[in-house]
């Protein structure tokens, strides 16, 4: 809560309806009063006016610094003003001074002047029921309004990545449903660990996967053979295919521009067709 020493204000009834309106007119209004600075302002309705309020945050924060306080605790402040209900009794700011409402202003006066033999002190029970919240503070890079709008934008990400990660859980438990229902129809496999049948399905794939490329170069090849040509050597092994097709000077030239639309190698040759490549 700032004392009076801390902010400028006036009253004034303002021929305006909502709070954004009366904070456009409250530099002009408070621009006498407020002289050098860098000055925030706010508008706070009561009764048939307004409460127009100008405050330096900087000087509040290097006040706070001085006493060792960091200005990141600073999360919202009140004015000493909006609570001046509670100020019809003296309360006491520090050995000098008090706090009292003198015609509905909250002022800090000597306690030589006020000269009351008691003074209350300051309670949580003084908070009024709004706070400000500084509209964007000079050493962030991003003001209230962005700093919502991207903690949302986490918030949907992270919402994300936990269905993503309930859809990869479902997933996995699929998996591990699928291999054990596997190891109850084998019961062989029971003994095996997962490590051992994933070796196991590794080779089994490599295996199938020779068989399949053997197989489809074999499919390759002999779809260049017809009543013109025929294959007269023929070696396939676990790297490489060699292959030799005869055939008349007629279609050697035909058959070239085939195998090579099927990503056969063709080796030069004027008499044969030569093929070798990697399987």
């Amino acid at each position: 809560m700032l004392t009076p020493q801390f902010y400028i204000f006036k009253k004034e009834p303002l021929p305006v309806s909502y709070q954004y309106q009366a904070v456009r007119l409250a530099p002009s209004i408070l621009d006498e009063l407020t002289g050098a600075g860098s000055y925030s302002y706010v508008a706070i309705k009561e009764d048939e006016g307004w409460i127009l309020i100008a405050y330096d945050m900087e000087k509040i924060e290097s006040f706070l610094e001085e006493r060792g306080l960091s200005k990141n605790f600073i999360n919202k402040i009140y004015f000493a003003q909006q609570a001046k209900e509670h100020f019809t009794y003296p309360i006491s700011v520090d050995e000098k001074n008090a706090l009292v409402a003198v015609d509905d202003t909250v002022v800090m006066l000597p306690k030589s002047i006020v000269g009351a033999e008691e003074y209350g002190s300051l309670t949580h029970a003084f908070r009024p029921e709004k706070g400000i919240t500084p509209t964007q503070g000079r050493h962030s890079w991003i003001n209230q309004k962005q700093t919502i709008i991207v903690s949302l934008l986490l918030l949907l990400l992270a919402i994300g990545y936990g269905i993503e990660g309930l859809r990869y859980q479902n997933a996995i438990a699929s998996v591990e449903q699928k291999i054990d229902s596997v190891k109850q129809r084998y019961p062989k496999l029971k003994l095996n660990s997962t490590y051992v049948l994933n070796n196991l399905y590794e080779s089994k794939y490599a295996i199938d996967s020779l068989q399949r490329r053997i197989r489809e170069r074999l499919k390759e090849i002999s779809r260049l053979t017809s009543k013109a040509s025929k294959i007269d050597t023929l070696k396939i092994n676990t790297k490489q295919y060699e292959a030799t097709i005869s055939t008349d000077r007629q279609h050697i030239a035909e058959l070239k521009t085939y195998a090579k639309s099927q990503r056969l190698r063709v080796l030069d040759s004027n008499s044969s067709l030569q093929l070798k490549g990697a399987l």
